[in-house]
């Protein structure tokens, strides 16, 4: 609160009033002025301390992205080796345990990541103060780990769904043929959520080329082939027929209509 002072002497005239009252007018404008700029000076060392904590944040993020590609790494090719046990076994019904191309394994590794600094910016309003340019920025890296987390999780779900099978019995030559098409299945769809999942790495790795990745779109896309690129030469007239429908998803003179030709 700001106090005030009296007048020392007596009010005889209207200059006096309005000298008086133009004093205590400039003093308030001082006072608030000088409050605004502390005010101001603390939030500039706020949001430059939040700075440091974004990066302080994102770096140690750095450190453990090498075990969350890794895992992803392994957990593709786990789910790869559980398929061709399990369709080993669909063929070749009777084969005992023992003799499997492998054996089973349904172990994941959970998406790490660090997001309590932006969680703070955010609550305390300092991310307002950003510009625009540099909170999307922030937002871009958070919202991309945030999905990567969550796609980790359902990953682990599926996972889970297909290895329930060994609650009651851990030797998957036992199973049914019908809980065998099962298991296959929920594997199947275990692997896809994996497979979507790998491909926000390599979104990652797209749009924010400075920070560490082993994981990009050209590997996703090397480990899932296309009937295509198995067979280039015999795929060759059905691509390219595909690719003229494709191409005519955008024609006309703003490139904003969809030709007939896309739907033939």
């Amino acid at each position: 609160m700001l106090d005030v002072d009296p007048p020392h002497h007596a009010i005889s005239s209207w200059r006096d009033f309005f000298i008086h009252i133009a004093t205590i007018v400039v003093g308030l404008l001082i006072a608030i002025g000088l409050e605004q700029t502390v005010e101001n000076i603390h939030d500039h060392h706020e949001l430059n301390a939040t700075r440091q904590a974004l990066m302080h944040e994102q770096q140690s993020n750095d450190k453990v992205w090498a075990n969350d590609e890794s895992g992803w790494r392994s957990t593709f090719v786990e789910l790869e080796n559980n398929l061709t046990v399990l369709e080993y076994i669909k063929h070749h019904p009777g084969t005992p345990q023992t003799e499997l191309p492998g054996e089973l394994r349904w172990i994941q590794g959970p998406f790490h990541w660090n997001h309590a600094a932006w969680d703070a910016a955010q609550r305390k309003g300092i991310a307002q103060r950003m510009s625009p340019e540099e909170a999307n920025s922030y937002l871009k890296y958070y919202e991309g780990m945030a999905l990567m987390s969550q796609q980790s999780l359902q990953t682990w779900d599926a996972i889970n769904a297909a290895a329930s099978f060994d609650l009651l019995d851990p030797d998957p030559t036992h199973l049914s043929g019908q809980q065998l098409d099962q298991v296959i299945q929920l594997t199947s769809t275990a692997l896809q959520k994996h497979v979507t999942y790998g491909d926000s790495f390599g979104l990652f790795a797209v749009e924010f080329p400075n920070r560490p990745h082993t994981i990009t779109w050209g590997l996703i896309d090397s480990l899932s082939p296309t009937s295509f690129d198995l067979d280039p030469k015999g795929m060759a007239v059905a691509h390219a027929i595909t690719e003229r429908r494709l191409n005519a998803a955008n024609s006309g003179k703003n490139g904003t209509t969809i030709s007939p030709q896309a739907l033939q």
